[in-house]
């Protein structure tokens, strides 16, 4: 047997989920984790509002809103979506004091074990809004593959940039020709070149578990010096930084949010596995640490994540990081911010949870981007799902009698390795599943006993993606077609 502790990238909590959003790291995870229950293995499920991004403070701006009224707001909606949607999530937390203490306590350990290095960083500062110009508060050109982005990671191409670094930097949320100014400021940092050989290493030990274009970004990034990681700098919205000459610093919120998802593990083993014990981050858990996440945020994982794992001395490493691509709608990207978008919530409560589930696997951008339009949705749900599970059922409602048709061997012995880690993927799982219901389909009338046994089948091994009409296969519970 084996134990998984697994974890999501904490969605920002400056809107609830969109479809991309459900099609990435939220609907992988629950999938993974509800098949290796299956297969007969633990899996703890964690994530949480991430709270202190930047973006949730230039979204509550536009919205006349306070940045906590926002994040708790949205923090509400992103839970209600993600049960409607059937993720059985152990834990989605939001801050608390506990959440507080143990981010304070990690860097804590690392300031006093000296692994935190005091470096001079130059800011552009805006005058006008009194704002330090990094993450939401500056879009430019990134420097490495010259594509629009914000501030400190690029989407397009995952490489990390700074306020030296970034292309023609503009300020945000600030009137035109507001006055920017460079400013020095002493922010405390990682250097995360010192862990050069670690990860060499770790990388060369994890090949197999880890998805192509996560390897090939951290082979570009070992080919120069590793940059230094920031891992506090001067904003007013965050987790401030209780060390002595650093008043109005708080820890940036990509190096926060490692203990920040180290204190959301913990939450999900007491709940899921109370009788367990603590430290499920340990390297002596037991657990393999599995994380899903979408490949915009592979530095922070792969590397910032990673030095801070080693500076810390006394962490578990992940096992796999397994990303997935962008999901686009209607030829462009997702964006909560322009509004281009069609909310999780909206086509659940529409079209119901296996329909999405079902199609979002289906079409899962886990290892090249895909593109969403409603139309396409609406067909091959219909025709790969609904309708052939009708047929099966006109034909009489055929009964499993005598063994199991050899040839369902090959569909349980596929969605099995759909489902193990080395070789995870929704589409496999869904495209199996499909196939098998198709041909079920065009031999129900004749064959009655295979079609019983293939539904039997498609209970049992598709229930990690289709726990509705897997319930309802089984007993007559269930979601049904609408």
């Amino acid at each position: 047997m084996r134990r998984f502790l697994v974890t999501a990238t904490p969605p920002t909590t400056n809107g609830d989920l969109h479809v991309g959003h459900l099609s990435g790291p939220y609907l992988g995870a629950d999938v993974f984790c509800r098949a290796q229950r299956l297969l007969g293995h633990e899996a703890l499920y964690a994530s949480g509002g991430d709270d202190h991004q930047t973006y949730v403070v230039t979204t509550a701006q536009a919205l006349n809103l306070a940045p906590a009224e926002l994040a708790a707001r949205c923090g509400r909606d992103i839970r209600e979506t993600l049960c409607l949607a059937g993720i059985d999530i152990d834990a989605f937390t939001t801050v608390d004091e506990v959440y507080l203490a143990r981010v304070r306590a990690f860097f804590t350990r690392l300031r006093d074990r000296g692994k935190l290095v005091r470096r001079k960083w130059t800011f552009p500062y805006c005058e006008r809004t009194g704002r330090y110009l990094l993450e939401a508060f500056v879009n430019g050109y990134c420097p490495e593959c010259f594509a629009t982005t914000s501030g400190a990671i690029c989407e397009s191409c995952g490489h990390p940039n700074d306020p030296g670094s970034l292309l023609f930097g503009v300020g945000t949320g600030a009137p035109a020709r507001s006055r920017v100014r460079p400013r020095e400021v002493e922010i405390l940092v990682l250097p995360l070149e010192q862990y050069r050989e670690q990860i060499s290493g770790f990388f060369a030990r994890r090949r197999e578990t880890m998805r192509p274009r996560v390897l090939r970004f951290v082979d570009e990034m070992l080919a120069r010096p590793l940059p230094d990681f920031p891992v506090t700098y001067p904003a007013d919205w965050g987790v401030p930084v209780p060390f002595a000459g650093f008043a109005g610093q708080v820890f940036n919120v990509w190096a926060e949010m490692l203990p920040g998802l180290m204190h959301m593990a913990e939450v999900a083993r007491v709940r899921r596995a109370p009788d367990s014990s603590a430290g499920v981050w340990a390297p002596d858990s037991g657990y393999e640490l599995v994380q899903f996440l979408g490949y915009d945020n592979t530095f922070y994982f792969s590397l910032a994540h990673l030095g801070m794992s080693f500076a810390h001395g006394d962490l578990l490493a992940p096992t796999a990081i397994v990303t997935n691509e962008f999901y686009h709608l209607d030829g462009a990207k997702f964006s909560t911010s322009r509004r281009h978008l069609v909310w999780a919530r909206d086509l659940v409560g529409t079209h119901g949870a296996d329909s999405v589930r079902f199609y979002l696997a289906l079409d899962n951008p886990e290892q090249q981007s895909a593109n969403f339009t409603e139309p396409e949705f609406r067909k091959t749900v219909a025709t790969r799902l609904w309708e052939p599970l009708a047929a099966i059922e006109a034909a009489g409602g055929p009964a499993a009698e005598g063994p199991e048709p050899a040839l369902l061997s090959r569909y349980r012995d596929r969605m099995r390795r759909a489902y193990t880690l080395e070789t995870f993927s929704l589409r496999q799982a869904a495209e199996s599943t499909a196939n098998l219901l198709a041909l079920l389909a065009a031999r129900a009338g004749t064959d009655p006993a295979l079609a019983g046994h293939g539904l039997r089948a498609i209970a049992e091994l598709a229930a990690p993606l289709l726990p509705g009409l897997a319930a309802r296969l089984r007993d007559g519970t269930g979601e049904r077609p609408g």
